[in-house]
């Protein structure tokens, strides 16, 4: 099984590098925690649909409702290709690290 799809996200910003993936596996603690170490992450647990926000170094932001599969992760304008290739590669560690991941 692929650690994840993508596919460009429906939005009203033409030319905004907004993209969803769907998961192999559920956001939980340990994948949330993979990602804050490349940038910040905030939870938001008290709200009806707990979820989280990480900001990458490189400005690549990603958000999700904690315990589903599908993130929105938006690109930074300067080298977003790039920077969606970097981000890439790290979810697909992440993922392939991951305890809950099925092989």
């Amino acid at each position: 099984m692929k650690p994840y799809d993508w596919k460009k996200a429906e939005n009203c910003f033409g030319g905004a590098n907004i993209y969803e993936y769907r998961l192999a596996i559920k956001t939980d603690e340990v994948l949330i925690t993979g990602l804050s170490t490349a940038g910040t992450v905030k939870y938001h647990r008290n709200f009806p649909r707990p979820f989280f926000q990480a900001n990458l170094s490189d400005g690549t932001l990603v958000k999700g409702v904690i315990a589903d599969s599908v993130i929105k992760v938006s690109f930074p304008q300067v080298d977003w290709e790039g920077s969606k290739k970097q981000f890439e590669s790290f979810l697909t560690d992440l993922i392939n690290r991951h305890p809950g991941r099925e092989r």
